[in-house]
């Protein structure tokens, strides 16, 4: 394929014009992708066969050397495709969606996640109801018979299992989040490039101007995690590294842990007892399962926060490196 070759199908219209602005999507979905060609046809259906009242637009952006774009052209010929020659980080990808579209809400879905049949129809409703710049939801544990799948979804995403309570956040995960496009325009979307930790970045900025983004537990994907522990844990490191860049760029809390990087020690022993403390209110099902993996959790938040401590003591600006899930 060329570069910036957009696959697309067009069906010519004669409608007149007012006909064509009642058409027009409210919704665009828009699906980063790199090497997806292990989850991609489920995330697609699931999106594709969403019950809404109202048009719809996919746009699949992709930079994949593997069978992932084959897919999507061939299995989902609604979807437009917006293929890479070059690789491209999940956070410049959605740029690349937000771009090529003009709905009023743009939702990002990650490649990995699939969809609830009503998640659309519940994302809009919820933005309806109040001045929201973003409302995002749910992530389900979709490795449950993984010990090492489990560890990666809840040291990643534990804050927003779909047993935890609706409540306004500071941020979320760009893997289930739709934005009024406006928000975006008006921030500048995502920063290109970062690989990891640009939704944290651009969630900060927006909690800092005073914006509204709301967690509702009822929006839900199920989200496919990665598994094996060379690559869970090595993906551990680089969250951890990126964290403390987006630490560093903009002013998040935790700053103390760069001016003073050997307290960064205590992190993992931390971050367990907290996620004990947090199943414990939250889903007790969880607690049991977690009771039996803690000591990989310490692991795990361990190999975290290695890669914050590197990137604390050698401030090399990690947000370059490594391999992204867009």
């Amino acid at each position: 394929m060329s570069s910036n070759l957009l696959v697309e199908e067009e069906a010519e219209s004669r409608a007149e014009p007012q006909a064509q602005l009642q058409a027009a999507p409210l919704l665009t979905v828009i699906v980063p992708c790199y090497q997806s060609e292990r989850t991609i046809r489920q995330c697609l259906d699931a999106i594709v066969n969403q019950r809404t009242s109202f048009q719809v637009e996919v746009i699949v952006v992709d930079s994949s050397t593997d069978q992932t774009p084959e897919i999507a052209a061939r299995e989902f010929p609604s979807v437009r495709l917006i293929h890479l020659n070059q690789r491209t980080f999940a956070g410049a990808a959605r740029n690349v969606g937000i771009r090529a579209s003009a709905a009023e809400f743009c939702l990002m879905i990650d490649s990995d996640c699939v969809a609830e049949p009503d998640l659309i129809e519940r994302a809009v409703a919820r933005h309806r109801e109040g001045n929201y710049a973003a409302v995002g939801g749910s992530l389900g544990n979709g490795t449950p018979r993984s010990v090492s799948g489990w560890i990666g979804y809840l040291i990643e995403f534990k804050e927003f299992m779909p047993s935890t309570p609706k409540r306004l956040e500071k941020g979320m995960p760009t893997a289930n989040i739709t934005y009024r496009r406006e928000v975006l325009e008006r921030y500048g979307g995502f920063d290109d490039s970062m690989w990891l930790a640009e939704d944290i970045l651009l969630h900060w900025q927006m909690h800092q101007a005073g914006e509204h983004i709301l967690f509702d537990p009822a929006i839900k994907v199920t989200h496919l995690n990665k598994t094996g522990w060379r690559q869970v844990l090595g993906y551990q490191i680089n969250l951890g590294s990126l964290s403390a860049v987006a630490r560093r760029r903009g002013g998040l809390p935790g700053g103390i842990l760069l001016k003073y990087p050997p307290l960064i020690l205590l992190m993992p022993f931390m971050r367990t007892y907290r996620a004990f403390l947090w199943f414990a209110k939250h889903d007790l099902h969880v607690l049991l399962v977690f009771l039996f993996i803690w000591p990989m959790y310490l692991v795990a938040a361990g190999f975290w926060s290695w890669g914050f401590l590197r990137e604390a003591w050698g401030g090399n600006e990690g947000g370059n490196r490594g391999r992204g899930k867009g």
